[in-house]
């Protein structure tokens, strides 16, 4: 699920027809920033609207409340939404993809060669996308200041889920609805949490890749990611390990600094950087390993991320080279300040807006700060670069003095006591998929909590790897998790 920098929107590129779908496949990602200067873990779908559909799914507006939770508020707002019926048969069920960590796009009912379309198009469903309050252009109050984000919650959010839904019931006068939500990574989570918390509004989930634990302290996101590495290829870890090494013992001394600057191109000079700034271009560096194992396809995974790194000169070498490659930036971000300053001026309708809003719940709810605090990490990985008290008080320098360590780790607790957790979770009818390779899987439910709750691990697979458009190349156990899918879906829907 945030800090650095640049503060762009990234994507999983998906298309119409296959071919079109491959073509951007293999096209470099664009970078984004939250905690961590690389993408974070929503979905952005970029292709060419069909035509024929631009009328079907024009941007529609549904008159939402602003708190849920206060009677004695009476404000509205127009929460921006896509609905398409191209594969709706008479008493179908109603798909709704829940929107989550960024902009929407009406590219999510139009792309029928996404798992959850495909799934439309045979039983028949009607296909719904709604945006997240505070993303995009469903702005609440049409600002992100620190007062108005107190509207921003995961509870907020369900009860517009709910709240639409039971609208969309009365103005298609639905008498036998049957809602299944979809979603991935946050909004995965927020399809199993609508499931648990509005029972007879949301009749069955699939909850791709969500974080439904949440944790002040991420560590085992970085083991993840090493563990990934490792398992393709020991040397290849080792190697980055070594490079990590050399990183850390040229930054303790003035000419070692200038090394450093000259070889990643930081965007200021590293031999005036405190204790802040050293963090932020370790999270810099980092973050690119980070978001190549999480969301790694077409030329950017890990076979190519290996190549670069053990093909270089020496360790070190194939750090920068990778880097270097993956980040696509003039410059490393190594300015703790101008980061404040980038998520402090943030307006709404931006990406960097979607950051901001995202860091806030981040900061009020989840946690999910990815420090290299493991021992695994701090002993065969990166080192003890970066501790999570760096991505707290950020918290605090960006939103407000309020938000500080104490307050940050009860918000989390408090959310965890709402949800009940991985371990607790008590919804039914949910299918759960995770990619091992993922880091978020850790905080997934990966047990079933009672007998209608399904976790699917798939080998191999990377984030939300099950909603992408299916390929030939596809290892043979995501090929399966879609089986599985489609199985409990059909079981549902035909029940």
């Amino acid at each position: 699920m945030r800090c650095l920098l640049a503060l762009l929107v990234i994507a999983t590129i998906c298309a119409v027809q296959y071919a079109e779908a491959r073509a951007l496949l293999e096209m470099p990602i664009p970078r984004t920033s939250m905690i961590r200067d690389r993408e974070w873990h929503s979905f952005v779908l970029e292709y060419n609207r069909p035509a024929d559909l631009n009328s079907r799914v024009a941007d529609q507006h549904f008159v939402q409340q602003l708190d849920h939770f206060d009677a004695s508020n009476n404000k509205t707002w127009l929460q921006r939404f896509w609905y398409n019926d191209q594969w709706y048969k008479p008493g179908g069920p109603q798909f709704l993809m829940i929107g989550g960590e960024g902009t929407g796009s009406p590219l999510w009912v139009e792309g029928d060669d996404l798992t959850w379309i495909l799934l439309a198009k045979e039983v028949g469903a009607a296909a719904f996308y709604l945006e997240h309050r505070f993303y995009g252009e469903s702005q609440p109050t049409g600002d992100l200041k620190f007062e108005s984000l107190k509207y921003l919650t995961s509870e907020q959010a369900l009860a517009d889920l709910n709240t639409f839904i039971l609208a969309q019931n009365k103005v298609l006068n639905l008498t036998s609805p049957r809602w299944i939500t979809f979603g991935g990574s946050y909004s995965g989570a927020l399809s199993a949490w609508a499931r648990e918390k509005y029972p007879d509004t949301v009749y069955a989930a699939v909850a791709s890749s969500g974080p439904v634990q949440a944790v002040v302290d991420f560590t085992g996101y970085l083991d993840v990611v090493y563990n990934a590495l490792h398992s393709y290829n020991p040397k290849c870890a080792e190697s980055v390990h070594k490079g990590f090494l050399k990183i850390n013992s040229l930054v303790t001394n003035s000419q070692g600094r200038d090394t450093l600057t000259k070889a990643f191109k930081t965007c200021t000079d590293l031999k005036n950087a405190d204790k802040n700034g050293l963090y932020t271009f370790y999270d810099a560096i980092i973050g690119n390993y980070m978001g190549i194992v999480q969301n790694g396809r077409g030329y950017e995974n890990i076979p190519e991320l290996c190549k670069r790194q053990l093909g270089a000169e020496s360790d070190f070498n194939g750090v920068v080279d990778v880097v270097h490659w993956s980040s696509q930036k003039e410059c490393i971000a190594d300015n703790y300040q101008t980061v404040i300053d980038n998520y402090k001026k943030a307006v709404f309708g931006t990406s960097s807006g979607d950051a901001r809003s995202w860091l806030w719940q981040s900061c009020n709810e989840f946690g999910y700060f990815q420090s290299t605090d493991s021992d695994l990490v701090v002993h065969e990985f990166t080192g003890a670069d970066i501790p999570v008290d760096f991505y707290v008080q950020q918290c605090a320098d960006i939103f407000d003095a309020s938000l500080d360590n104490s307050t940050v780790y009860a918000n989390v607790e408090k959310t965890n006591s709402h949800y009940y957790g991985q371990k607790g979770y008590n919804g039914t009818r949910v299918v759960f998929p995770n990619g091992s390779n993922d880091p978020w899987h850790v905080l997934g439910v990966l047990n079933a909590t009672n007998k209608e709750v399904y976790p699917i691990l798939i080998d191999g697979a990377n984030h939300c790897a099950d909603m992408r458009p299916p390929f030939g190349s596809d290892p043979p156990s995501l090929t399966a998790a879609r089986k599985a899918i489609r199985k409990h879906v059909l079981s549902w829907v035909n029940a």
